[in-house]
């Protein structure tokens, strides 16, 4: 039985009727009703075919159809559910769908299969509620210590630890996964830009995955009174963070094409009209496919705080919230996606991921491949989101050969 548009179609509306806002954009974060929600749809599904679930660390969920060879390494395929506040419906989810898809499709025409086939979930892909994106592939992928999790904490100070508790989520399989474990790592995701819909290309094969950096920058400064503290006695921590994040443009405009940098949130307090900002804490995400220019760009930033926050008597703290290194992906995996798409007739360009993903994670393990799908405008990350369902439908269609490929 071939991949079936309108089950996949359904999957996405099920999927993103759990939402905390709607009529405006999607809001699903980890651990909520509306994650577990969605989650425990994905598993309904998986059970249907005969998927043997289970909980890994940190809260990642496996849906395994077994192999003929069930001690072998598992193809993996699937994605994450968590959003972004007021975020689209496909980000994310277009992943999960096709993995399930793809198992159905094995399943309901009992495709032999040598080596298992995994459908998984990675929570805190976005790290919109506990501010470290790619957490859990990081935990299970061993590139985070478990231990720290206790540490992780929401804006409501709730632990990472207690939020799964909260959640009625139990662990059963406590193992990080291993190479051994894994044959390879395949996800469908959507472009989040405009370059498939600039060329008029219906499938982007990933080469690599650009590194990230995320630095959450406190600036401390004192506080005083707006119309009686003159301007060459003030320790204004806002007008440092000012100067800071121009600075932090000019420092990824010159640090190669593929360099970016965004001040994705700031706040400041006492936050009143008539006083001045005593602390000042923002957000910094750089990314960049070359290694050495992304810890360039990163180490200039550092001086960058140092020196401004030095001239005007100020303290700092900077915290790498999250780290990502820039990955190639698996040169074979995409040869074998680019022969499964051209067998479709898809136009096809081969590209480079700005923006982070699980699988970047998971190739650190095994051989990885991501198929891209376009995003209308090239919008991502906004309820304006969007990609036609043929396109999902052609991105699961080669999903679902090379998976057999690769299980055979």
């Amino acid at each position: 039985m071939p991949v079936q548009e309108k089950r996949i179609q359904k999957d996405i509306e099920a999927i993103n009727g759990f939402n905390a806002t709607p009529g405006n954009g999607i809001t699903r974060l980890t651990f909520s009703p509306e994650y577990q929600g969605a989650v425990a749809y994905v598993v309904d599904q998986l059970k249907q075919i005969g998927a043997h679930i289970s909980i890994g660390p940190a809260g990642n969920v496996r849906g395994r159809l077994d192999g003929t060879v069930n001690h072998g390494p598992a193809v993996m395929m699937g994605s994450h559910l968590d959003s972004v506040a007021h975020g689209g419906q496909f980000d994310g989810v277009v992943g999960v769908v096709t993995a399930i898809e793809t198992a159905r499709a094995i399943a309901e025409d009992t495709i032999k299969h040598r080596l298992p086939v995994d459908v998984v979930i990675f929570p805190e892909e976005e790290g919109s509620r506990f501010s470290r994106g790619l957490l859990g592939s990081s935990i299970w992928t061993g590139q985070m210590n478990p231990d720290l999790l206790a540490a992780v904490r929401d804006d409501h100070n709730i632990s990472y630890p207690e939020a799964m508790t909260r959640a009625g989520i139990k662990v059963d399989d406590e193992r990080a996964l291993k190479p051994s474990d894994i044959r390879a790592m395949l996800e469908v995701h959507i472009e989040q830009g405009a370059v498939l819909e600039k060329r008029g290309c219906r499938i982007g094969l990933v080469e690599a995955i650009a590194g990230i950096r995320q630095l959450d920058i406190t600036i401390t400064g004192k506080a005083d009174h707006a119309g009686t503290t003159p301007m060459g006695e003030r320790a204004d921590a806002l007008q440092a963070a000012a100067r800071i994040i121009l600075a932090i443009d000019k420092i990824a405009g010159n640090s190669g094409p593929h360099a970016v940098a965004t001040v994705g949130r700031i706040t400041c307090s006492p936050a009143q009209v008539n006083v001045i900002p005593g602390r000042a804490r923002f957000s910094v995400d750089v990314r960049n496919s070359d290694k050495v220019l992304l810890e360039s760009a990163v180490d200039e930033i550092a001086r960058t705080v140092a020196d401004i926050c030095r001239e005007r008597e100020l303290d700092y703290d900077i915290d790498q919230m999250a780290a990502a290194e820039p990955v190639a992906l698996s040169a074979n995996i995409v040869e074998l996606l680019e022969k499964n798409a051209r067998k479709r007739n898809a136009a096809i360009f081969k590209m480079i991921s700005g923006a982070g993903h699980d699988t970047a994670l998971v190739a650190g393990l095994a051989e990885a491949g991501m198929i891209f799908v376009p995003s209308r405008d090239g919008r991502s990350h906004c309820p304006q989101e969007f990609t036609p369902i043929e396109d999902i439908v052609l991105g699961c269609e080669i999903l679902l050969d090379t998976a057999i490929e690769l299980a055979a």
